[in-house]
């Protein structure tokens, strides 16, 4: 056998994570690849490269959309997606503004073998074809109007209030030249009149062999890697071939930028109606991120400064009773000169500029000679972020592939700094020996003595106006220009690229590629162990870790439901799902305040309080990551979930602090009314985004008032939280009253389940530590059924029907719209495996739906999904230039489906299978996502742990006339007047033609405003509060968005199919 052209350049074990780390690099074509082989289900791939450009033309982005439009061997549109679908994967990409990445998400090595040289091949030797170019960029439709999908995609983000911030602060932090100053996503009138040709020449600079970085994390089978790497750098290149030794890397080779000589600050205005609030942004040019002791330092710092309630600048701008802003945010991006931003949320407009100097002023104070830092703060959060990262490493590939990608970036190609990085944790070791004087020295140079870009994001309606009226006018314009004969032009080049495009693949160009058996996945075992009312309910597993707990003697006796899932990971998940149903209906909009301030409130330890301050700094020294939000990832979005993960000696440590928060927490009247005012702050800046206002519309017109989905909904609280405050102010006793209630109602042992994952035979009495937990809590020995969201519904969420909102939202520029129908209620619904069926070959990337919307221009994105918990099936149009359009193209190729007008391909068919067990392997991707899935299948649904495997069984035997009734029986009614509710979230500028449309097609719209939608469930009734005529007009989270306070983490995909 013959050698390989890939060397090992590097190679190495990491001290924190079972993990073995390898870079290769061609010493023909000078591509590099990296291996992080761990054990695991998934095979995640990032194929990077750096790219650099000097306009707004959005060449990167475009490149990285066309690259999937087909390739020198494969020159078929979609091919691609339909063969990574079958080798149980799945494609994706992202353009940032110093490299584009894309990435391959598989199920079990066997299908990434299969897939790879084809996604390189794409990659490095598109097609990139005008017609790819005219529907996936820009095009002019018939009408006159624009569209395209990366032009609907920028044109729903251009003129937001961040993307008019961070274009401003580039331009002030960056000279001309410099690559890091443009916006490589496009501007609209730059993408108008970008060409094909300007992307080929783009792709000849930047995509090259040397420039391209494969990382692959997971079971790797290296040996097999570098034969099919070597293989393909022999089918694609000759043999004289030779890496270009006067290339430039981009940005290592680039011209450097110049340090900022003097401080600056600016005013931007961003269109909106609410003037009520903006935004204050700080942007520093810091240290190198190569520099490794320095980049872990940022890390903490950042959470010394904002990192918490507790952080320097959270409690100084935040954590006050007339706050000056309801978050900060400091952040960081990787460069050669690290960009250290803060930002400030929600500021009153009015104050824009003094909190701009408040924050300054109080950076400032920090480092002042006479302030001492907490410095036991400081090592605390060290030795917490050390913990962090190896969870992180434990949970997520993404926390080996940033880091990866920025080496590639930025680093030596001799691997050495790679190895410095990732090989131990030594970084954090040297910050345990800085002293006081050297992290003020770090803060002071980085921060307070470091000129700085400020950026003042003030609203402006009369911004919004003036845009609207322009684009109408330019429009109107370019109608009259063109003419009938013209417009009919662009309609027929539309419709010649379209065909073109798609063109029918061959099918012996897609069977060729066998599907790998399921046996390839290595999916991870989990062991269920039951122990109190978990035992006597649900029964006694036959395994040695149920004898393991049993010889615990409380195992049997505990009044409390204690479920385990035991997997060989480092750390412990200790969840608690509780029901929602003992809540007054009254109170449950407290909701949103109560897990706001669940880990910042104050308590009481030993007959003392203890104030919040140093709550949150002994929570965070004794946890890994924390959380409460709704039970969504549990499949239970009626239910409240709280998450701490600590490592296996502090498991009775987190039981005694669940105790702690749940019946020990002190409602201070000031705490609550800093929270309070924090949320309501909020408000007018989710107002501003129409995805999770589409939601918050969804589920006020279908959710029941004793639902927490509308409790917590943001049009709730828009009027709830203003009548909290007041009554706050004129009588704190009676809202004090009100959360005690609330508790009361909350924490009876009757609605608490626990799930516990962990290695079990690492834990110091499993059973037996929950005592103290269940101790003096009275309990009737019945444990309440699991809270459903289907019993939650009201009359038209239950059996949607002629119900069609059309909502004006004066800050978005696209249009968002639901559309729900009836679906499916229990798993054992004979129709049920026929629907996941559809259901996966219809939404599969390149598939049906996919081409009938954003392969037309018509929307960036289409979705159409099944919600059991309340038997509803939905589809949505996200950020399209006219949702109706998107709609009626979807409809029409869902009936051509269901009348036999087209037929279901046999070879998407056996994809959508294999969509399916990928969908296994991604709600349990790892070994807390595996046993939240147990959990899941076996306490939350009733089902067998071996469901999935059955339920495959049966969609294996699924015939094309199942489809076809399925699509008759759930899918149509989701598109017709009669058996769906519609809610559509539009620009002003499309309102009236959305309307005329729906109406025209069947539909009864219903037009308002959000504000028509609040509810305050008869708070000011009840208690006294007056209506006032002034109200704020604001707002806070989408209830479609989880809003979650702590430390969510990316550890699992077990994945809830609800919107929250």
């Amino acid at each position: 056998m013959t050698s390989s052209n890939f060397r090992i350049v590097t190679e190495f074990e990491t001290d924190y994570s079972p993990s073995h780390i390898t870079k290769y690099e061609s010493s023909f074509t000078g591509m590099t690849a990296v291996v992080v082989n761990r054990k695991g289900p998934k095979v995640n791939g990032f194929f990077a490269l750096a790219t650099e450009i000097h306009d707004n033309s959005g060449a990167p982005h475009t490149l990285e959309h066309l690259c999937f439009m087909g390739s020198e061997h494969y020159p078929y549109k979609g091919i691609l997606d339909r063969l990574a679908t079958r080798a149980y994967s799945e494609t994706n990409a992202w353009t940032a503004t110093d490299h584009t990445a894309y990435t391959l998400d598989t199920a079990g090595w066997a299908g990434f073998a299969q897939i790879l040289p084809v996604y390189l091949e794409h990659i490095l030797f598109p097609t990139l074809t005008d017609a790819g170019c005219t529907t996936e960029v820009h095009h002019i439709n018939g009408e006159g109007e624009d569209a395209g999908v990366v032009y609907s995609e920028m044109q729903g983000v251009q003129n937001t209030q961040e993307s008019l911030m961070n274009e401003a602060a580039n331009k002030m932090l960056y000279q001309e030249g410099i690559g890091f100053r443009y916006e490589t996503g496009g501007m609209m009138d730059a993408l108008r009149v970008l060409t094909a040709d300007r992307i080929r020449q783009f792709h000849k600079d930047m995509y090259r062999p040397q420039n391209l970085c494969v990382i692959i994390i997971g079971e790797v089978e290296e040996k097999e890697l570098l034969t099919i790497l070597d293989k393909f750098e022999k089918e694609h290149f000759n043999t004289d071939y030779q890496i270009d030794t006067k290339w430039k890397r981009p940005w290592v080779d680039s011209e450097k930028v110049i340090p900022l000589m003097e401080s600056k600050v600016a005013t931007v205005e961003f269109p909106d109606r609410d003037e009520s609030t903006g935004e204050v942004m700080l942007a520093f040019l810091g240290p190198d991120c190569m520099d490794s002791v320095s980049a872990t330092a940022v890390e903490v710092m950042s959470n010394y400064l904002a990192g918490s309630s507790v952080s320097v600048l959270e409690k100084a701008l935040v954590e006050i009773e007339n706050p000056w802003a309801t978050s900060v945010r400091f952040y960081n991006e990787d460069r050669p000169n690290t960009v250290l931003w803060i930002q400030l949320t929600a500021v009153a407009t009015e104050k824009l500029e003094a909190a701009k100097e408040k924050l300054l002023e109080v950076l400032k104070d920090t480092v002042a000679p006479e302030n001492k830092l907490n410095f036991s703060y400081i090592t605390d959060l060290i030795h917490r972020d050390r913990r962090q990262t190896k969870f992180y490493a434990e949970t997520s590939g993404h926390s080996f592939s940033t880091p990866i990608i920025t080496d590639h970036l930025f680093g030596k190609r001799d691997g050495s700094q790679l190895r410095e990085d990732l090989e131990n944790l030594a970084a954090y070791d040297e910050l345990l020996k800085w002293d006081e004087a050297r992290w003020k020295e770090f803060i002071r140079k980085n921060l307070v003595d470091n000129h700085h870009v400020a950026i003042l994001g003030r609203p402006s309606a009369a911004l919004k106006a003036s845009l609207e009226a322009t684009e109408k006018q330019r429009i109107a314009d370019r109608v009259a220009e063109l003419g009938e004969e013209g417009l009919k032009k662009l309609q027929q080049k539309l419709d010649d690229a379209k065909a073109q495009n798609d063109k029918e693949i061959p099918p012996q160009e897609i069977s060729k590629f066998v599907v790998p058996g399921v046996d390839s996945i290595h999916f991870i075992d989990t062991n269920t162990v039951r122990a109190g009312l978990a035992l006597k309910s649900d029964g006694r597993p036959n395994n040695e870790h149920q004898k393991f707990v049993e010889t615990d003697a409380a195992a049997n006796d505990i009044p409390l439901y204690l479920h385990y899932e035991s997997v060989p990971t480092e750390f412990v998940h200790v969840n608690l799902i509780i029901n929602t149903a003992g809540i007054p209906e009254i109170l449950r909009p407290l909701l949103p305040i109560y897990t706001e301030m669940f880990f910042d409130t104050p308590v009481t330890k030993d007959g003392k309080r203890v104030e919040y301050e140093h709550v949150v700094e002994q929570l965070e020294r004794d946890t890994v990551s924390l959380s409460i939000n709704s039970g969504s990832y549990l499949d239970l979005p009626e239910a409240i979930r709280i998450r701490l993960q600590v490592e296996p000696e502090k498991y009775e440590t987190a039981i005694q602090w669940l105790h702690t928060l749940l019946w020990d927490n002190i409602f201070d009247p000031k705490r609550i009314g800093i929270t309070v005012s924090k949320l309501r702050s909020d408000i007018p800046d989710e107002k501003r985004q129409g995805k999770s206002m589409v939601y918050s519309v969804k589920n006020m017109v279908e959710l029941d008032s004793q639902s927490i989905g509308k409790a917590k909904n943001t049009l709730v609280k828009a009027k709830y939280l203003k009548k909290v405050e007041t009554l706050l102010k004129s009588d704190p006793d009676a809202v004090v009253k009100q959360f005690e209630q609330f508790r009361e109602g909350l924490t009876q042992l009757k609605n608490i389940r626990v799930l516990t994952i962990a290695d079990l035979t690492r834990l110091k009495n499993p059973v037996s530590s929950w005592n103290s937990f269940v101790e003096n809590k009275p309990f009737d020995g019945k444990i309440s059924p699991l809270d459903r969201r289907l019993d939650r519904l009201n009359g038209i969420g239950k059996n949607p029907s002629n119900s069609c909102q059309i909502v004006e939202l004066p800050a978005i520029d696209s249009t968002f719209s639901t559309h729900t129908g009836k679906g499916p209620i229990n798993f054992d619904d004979e129709q049920l495996p026929a629907l996941l069926l559809v259901l996966a070959y219809l939404t599969a990337t390149e598939g049906p739906l996919w081409n009938a919307a954003r392969g037309s221009g018509l929307a960036y994105g289409v979705g159409l999904t099944r919600a059991m918990q309340s038997g509803q099936l939905v589809f949505d149009v996200y950020r399209s230039p006219d949702a109706f359009k998107a709609f009626s193209a979807v409809k029409k190729v869902l009936s051509d489906y269901a009348d036999g007008t087209t037929e279901f391909l046999p070879n998407s068919l056996e994809g959508a299978v294999s969509s399916i067990v990928v969908s296994f392997a991604d709600n349990e991707p790892n070994l807390s996502g595996a046993g939240t899935a147990s959990f899941i299948r076996q306490v939350v649904n009733g089902l067998s742990k071996d469901f999935n495997s059955q339920l495959l069984q049966k969609i294996k035997k699924t015939t094309v006339e199942d489809m076809k009734k399925t699509l008759r029986d759930y899918v149509l009614p989701c598109f017709e007047p009669s058996t769906s509710n519609v809610v559509v979230i539009t620009s002003l500028a499309k309102a009236d033609e959305i309307e005329k449309q729906f109406k025209d097609a069947g539909f009864t719209p219903d037009r308002k405003n959000l504000k028509e939608y609040e509810d305050d469930y008869g708070y000011g009734a009840k208690y006294g509060v007056p209506e006032d005529d002034n109200e704020d007009d604001d707002n806070d989270d989408d209830d479609g968005e989880e809003s979650v306070v702590g430390n969510e983490d990316e550890d699992e995909s077990e994945g809830s199919e609800e919107e929250d």
